[in-house]
């Protein structure tokens, strides 16, 4: 039986209100069409003024970033004119500083000058005048009635009034009266002279009689001056007398007078005496001459002494200061210590004294030379320009680094172990190394002394656990062989103890046999899979540990011996060679030692002088 859909049957009433419908829907649909239309249309002429006014914006935005690009343009060089401007005031600040600084300089320059030629004008004649009465023609022609002696006197009377303050000026009335023999009036202006700076007067007086050819009183005069010093404030003019007494232009006598003060300064005699401070410093001289060790010398020694090694190191290196030394005054004083042949010094010709009495007159005074310093910098200040930084700069750069006044030791020190430093000739210097022999001699017995009492009277040396005691005393033989063949039989000995140790560890393999045993028969065969694999592995070892634990004593005792071989070689050459190199040392020390004798005996002859 077939199955039919149902069939609709549609009368034409249905059919015309279906279409009625249609008409009515499409109607409304067309007006809301309209109406979207129209709406969009009132947007459409919205947008447009909304693009309109967009635009406008988008003009004026433009106009304004313009503007302000402008505006930023101008600030820019707004800025640039102030900074530039800010600049040229700033140097127009500093120049006129300057300006007012050279301006002021060149005012004081002016006052200080003008004071200068009313206050010092006179020193600069008086000067003048001391040069030339000073001068052996003018002697020659005084005695042979050239020049009358009373326009000398009259010359010399009248620096003395025009400047009565200034010690050069009765000095040169003191030479005057002697060319005129006048001893009272003489006798009153070296007093008046040494009145007002006795050490300038008695230095004059003693370079002038050189001069004129009276040895002895030019050495009274010497005495008087050396006398008058302080040894912790020698000036550089000392320096240029040394030379000249050292040369003997000032005579013997003066030479030795200038000996014994040395020396009274040097030993203690005088308050102001450098004798103990000279110890110290000559003792750090010595210090710095002696011999550095070498860390890889006597690399088997230090091995093996342990912590004595520091005190024979130390006392090794103090041992070598008397060999130094001697090697440096012999390289410093090639002639000897009293020169080449034990020969006196020949005599100079005079220039040191000539030297030393023209930069003695030439010497500014306080006065002078606080004033000449103030000028000098006012002339700085301005040839920099008013820069007193870089004036300031130029002052330090222009000092005389010799300017300083020197103590007697740093002068003797410098003239023995640093000749550069200090401008004396060679017979200045081996005067200066016969004033500090006794001191440098004393400090090197000191420093030989300590190096003795560093030295212990055995040396243990250590190896292998075996200790050893050597003598340092030389008259002490020591047997070497002896020694070594103690060690290796000591070691060998060890050795043997060791070797009979070696034994079956029978608890060891027992333990093991038992653990295989029982793992064997209870636990393999109750896993499966990876454990029975394992715990096999496990049970062939510790077999294969009891049978290597049964039949390894013969290896293990080859084992002990031939480590207890290699032990001794190397303990035995250790040994050997640090045994050697202990040799050495000793030998060393005791052959430096015994240069102290020869260090003396270079300086016999001063002690018998």
């Amino acid at each position: 039986m077939s199955r039919h859909a149902p069939q609709v049957v549609m009368t034409p009433g249905d059919v015309m209100d279906d279409g009625l419908d249609l008409d009515l829907t499409l109607q409304r649909l067309s007006e809301r069409i309209e109406g979207v239309e129209e709406g969009q249309g009132r947007h459409e002429e919205k947008l447009d003024g909304f693009r309109d006014g967009l635009h406008d914006v988008e003009t004026n935005v433009v106009r304004l970033s313009s503007e302000v690009s402008d505006v930023r343009q101008e600030i820019a060089g707004l800025e640039s004119a102030v900074v530039n401007t800010r600049q040229t005031l700033d140097t127009f600040i500093e120049q006129y500083g300057r300006d007012r600084e050279v301006s002021n300089a060149q005012a004081e320059l002016s006052r200080l000058t003008t004071e200068w030629h009313a206050s010092f004008a006179q020193r600069k004649q008086a000067r003048a005048l001391a040069r030339g009465l000073v001068h052996t023609l003018t002697a020659q022609a005084v005695y042979r009635n050239v020049v009358n002696t009373a326009t000398v006197r009259a010359c010399s009377e009248e620096r003395l009034l025009l400047e009565p303050t200034y010690w050069l000026a009765p000095a040169t009335m003191a030479v005057a009266a002697k060319f005129r023999h006048e001893e009272e009036q003489g006798e009153r202006a070296r007093a008046h002279a040494c009145a007002l700076d006795a050490a300038k007067a008695n230095l004059f007086f003693s370079l002038t009689c050189s001069r004129l050819g009276d040895e002895t009183e030019a050495a009274a005069w010497m005495d008087l001056y050396l006398q008058s010093l302080d040894p912790d404030e020698l000036g550089q003019d000392f320096l240029v007398v040394l030379d000249a007494i050292a040369g003997r232009e000032l005579g013997e006598e003066a030479l030795g007078y200038t000996q014994q003060a040395m020396a009274r300064w040097n030993r203690g005699d005088s308050p102001l005496s450098t004798h103990r401070r000279g110890g110290t410093q000559l003792e750090s001289r010595l210090l710095n001459l002696r011999g550095r060790l070498p860390e890889n010398r006597y690399a088997a020694l230090r091995k093996t002494c342990g912590d004595q090694w520091e005190a024979l190191r130390g006392g090794w290196e103090l041992s070598t200061v008397p060999d130094r030394a001697l090697t440096h005054l012999e390289r410093m004083f090639p002639d000897g210590f009293d020169g080449a042949d034990g020969t006196d010094t020949p005599v100079g010709i005079g220039g040191h004294v000539e030297s030393a009495l023209e930069r003695l007159i030439d010497q500014l005074e306080p006065d002078e030379a606080d004033m000449r310093e103030k000028m000098r910098r006012l002339e700085r200040v301005i040839e920099h320009g008013g820069d007193l930084v870089t004036a300031d700069r130029a002052r330090e750069s222009s000092v005389a680094p010799d300017a300083a006044p020197v103590a007697l030791m740093t002068l003797l020190d410098q003239a023995v172990f640093e000749p550069d430093e200090v401008r004396l000739g060679q017979p200045a210097r081996r005067m200066a190394l016969q004033a500090i022999w006794p001191d440098l001699e004393e400090a090197a017995q000191r420093l030989v002394t300590a190096s003795r009492d560093r030295l212990p009277h055995h040396i243990t040396l250590s190896v292998a656990d075996w200790d050893c005691s050597v003598p340092t005393d030389p008259r002490l033989t020591v047997q070497p062989r002896r020694l070594v063949n103690e060690l290796a039989t000591h070691i060998e000995r060890q050795t043997q103890v060791r070797s009979d140790a070696v034994v079956r560890r029978w608890p060891r393999m027992i333990a093991a046999l038992v653990i295989g045993t029982f793992t064997l028969a209870l636990v393999v065969p109750f896993v499966d899979g990876a454990a029975r694999w394992l715990f096999a592995l496990l049970t062939i070892g510790l077999f294969t540990w009891a049978g290597w634990e049964f039949g390894s004593v013969p290896f293990r005792k080859r084992r002990v011996r031939d480590q207890g071989d290699r032990l001794r070689h190397e303990a035995v050459a250790t040994m050997d060679k640090a045994l050697r190199q202990c040799e050495n040392v000793l030998e060393d020390w005791h052959d430096a030692v015994e240069q102290l004798d020869l260090l003396t005996r270079w300086g016999e002859s001063h002690k018998r002088g």
